[in-house]
């Protein structure tokens, strides 16, 4: 009976030793057999078996792993106090716990970079500079896969899949064919570059933080990885066409600190090897340093935004296209009404008695107001304020003294540098719309041919979501922002493989893969188990068995578990990902067509590892 439990596990089940550090070593007992030990096992089973379909029964991987791990605990902790042991099960959901918190924290810390950094139009920008470059579609596929290759080793393969796979879908989304197989190349070029750094995948960062290796070894397995993906991008690119397709034209500009925030990600990903190479520290403290490093740089963000969205200039003088430079506004009765009825902004304006004389149609759009009701009347305040006083044309046109102003505005105005007598000023109008809007604004004098003052015009701009935007720059929001299902699922897989370990189940498939296959034959499977199973859980199988390995063998089964996820569309996050953002042309049939030439890659890198690092063997 415990043979056939132990080949199913080996099959089926590999995620269970995911958690637990060395609770299976720690166990004094062989639970194995009892029928608490079996009942853990099935529940585990049906519970990650429900993972896959996320994206079909729309369930969160998360909910089905979190009841699992409480079930699993239960029924440990009720067999250990069957044999009398009271203590045994909470020291090792302790250990399982801590396992978890340094995994939680060092994530934590880098997605909320990741986060700051698509927020600042990071990836956005690599993205529009792609599609707007004009390139041929085989271009394109080398272009997106050596990209992936490359930035995966920084900011993790799922994000840069999902970056290359938008740029495919860009360029060539009518062309289902090229599609999948860029997308294919994607993945296949995501996993292959996160498998040499420690940040490139979550189980080279597992590898790392358990001290397997130190963090420059992981890039002893660069060319057995690039050899991963050269070999099938080689072989796909004869099938991609060498058309050009329509070019592109898209601009999208870096936000205020984005060089900063690159450089502060870098700077913690040096702090973290640091803390842990010359320290003797846990990496994820370094991490946490870094998100520390983050926090003043997304204050000063945030006060530098808030302060310059408040005085946008809006009359011309700054750029603005939305009116004429001012001095032609004067220039007659005819050119001033041209101006303010064809502008896109709320526009109006009024006369030397504070009469309106024009009140364009953005200006009935924005506040619902019809011309017609407003024009002739001195109601013109009504839109902004539930009292009669006056706005800032009222003010420039009887010239009133900055302190004036500065009565109606608390502070929030200043005087336009380039035209003479006009004022720029902002403020949240809470009688627009339904819950309020931002609002900027400018108004100048109108001067006759004799520089007499004739009227004063008003230029108007709801800012509310570049106001917003500015206030959502903040480190605990960015924090708020992380992937929070993805957390917990790795909470509940970690308690999951902490108890089902306890029972001590992980020895037995150790002993069988490790000693009676051997360390090579071994990794090997743990490869073709990723593309099924799940790199993750299927790495800390190994970190939870513990055996005793060389270097090499520990980079062996660190290139396996990273790059053998790409065998299928299924087998890692990038593919997983993909399929959702490029539903119908990326599929898992699509994927599996190419299914053998990506295992002649891995089959090559494997070879490539024993050859190039023999000495670590």
């Amino acid at each position: 009976m415990k043979t056939l439990i132990y080949t199913v596990l080996l099959f089926l089940a590999p995620a269970i030793a995911w958690a637990g550090g060395d609770t299976a070593q720690a166990g004094v007992v062989d639970l194995t057999g009892t029928v608490y030990g079996y009942l853990g096992i099935i529940v585990f089973v049906l519970a990650y078996a429900l993972v896959p379909l996320e994206n079909t029964i729309h369930l969160r991987k998360s909910k089905p792993v979190l009841l699992a791990a409480g079930i699993i605990w239960v029924l440990l902790a009720i067999t250990y106090i069957s044999i009398g042991d009271t203590h045994t099960a909470q020291e090792a959901i302790r250990h399982s716990l801590l396992e978890y918190a340094e995994l939680f924290l060092f994530l934590l810390a880098a997605m909320t970079y990741i986060n700051a950094m698509e927020e600042r139009n990071v990836f956005q920008a690599l993205r529009a500079f792609l599609v707007s470059q004009g390139l041929s579609l085989r271009m394109i596929f080398w272009v997106t896969g050596a990209l992936a290759f490359i930035i995966s080793p920084i900011a993790d393969n799922l994000t840069t899949a999902l970056l290359m796979g938008a740029v495919v879908m860009a360029v060539g989304g009518d062309n289902k064919k090229f599609a999948a197989i860029a997308c294919i190349n994607v993945v296949i070029a995501a996993n292959a570059g996160g498998a040499f750094s420690p940040f490139g995948d979550i189980t080279t960062l597992m590898v790392w933080q358990k001290g397997k290796l130190h963090f420059t070894e992981f890039f002893s397995i660069f060319l057995p990885s690039l050899v991963n993906w050269l070999i099938p991008a080689i072989v796909m690119s004869f099938t991609v066409d060498k058309a050009i397709p329509k070019k592109l034209e898209e601009t999208v500009a870096l936000k205020y600190g984005a060089i900063a925030i690159m450089v502060f990600f870098i700077i913690t990903i040096a702090t973290a090897v640091s803390f842990h190479n010359f320290l003797h520290l846990p990496p994820v403290a370094g991490m946490m340093l870094g998100l520390g490093f983050l926090g003043p740089l997304s204050y000063h963000i945030k006060v530098h935004e808030g302060r310059s969205e408040r005085y946008d200039s809006i009359l011309g003088a700054r750029g603005s296209e939305s009116i004429s430079p001012i001095s032609t506004i004067a220039d007659s009765k005819l050119d001033l009404d041209e101006m303010i009825e064809k502008s896109d902004l709320p526009t109006f304006s009024i006369d030397n008695n504070h009469v309106v004389t024009h009140w364009n149609k953005a200006s009935e759009l924005f506040t619902g107001i019809r011309a017609e009701d407003i024009v002739g009347t001195r109601n013109h305040w009504k839109p902004f304020y539930e009292t009669k006083q006056p706005v800032m044309a009222d003010l420039v046109l009887n010239y009133m003294p900055e302190q004036t102003i500065d009565q109606h505005y608390d502070g929030r105005f200043k005087r336009n540098e380039f035209i003479e007598g006009a004022y720029e000023a902002s403020r949240f109008i809470p009688t627009l719309g339904e819950e309020g809007r931002w609002v900027s604004f400018s108004a100048t004098p109108i001067r006759d041919e004799n520089d007499n003052i004739t009227g004063a015009v008003q230029v108007l701009e709801d800012f509310t979501e570049k106001q917003a935007a500015a206030q959502q720059f903040d480190l605990m929001k960015k924090i708020a922002r992380a992937e929070w299902d993805t957390l917990l699922f790795f909470y509940g897989v970690i308690l999951c493989v902490g108890g089902l370990a306890q029972f001590g189940y992980l020895s037995a498939i150790s002993q069988y893969m490790y000693h009676d296959l051997g360390p090579t034959t071994a990794n090997t499977i743990v490869g073709f188990l990723s593309a099924i199973v799940d790199n993750i859980p299927v790495m800390f199988a190994v970190l939870t068995m513990d055996p005793v390995m060389s270097k090499g063998q520990w980079l062996l089964v660190t290139l396996t578990a990273g790059v053998g996820g790409s065998m299928l569309s299924i087998g890692s996050a990038a593919g997983v990902a993909l399929m959702g953002t490029a539903r119908g042309i990326y599929t898992f049939g699509a994927h599996l067509k190419w299914t053998p030439v990506i295992m002649l890659g891995y089959g090559a890198s494997i070879i490539c590892h024993l050859f190039i690092n023999a000495k670590f063997m």
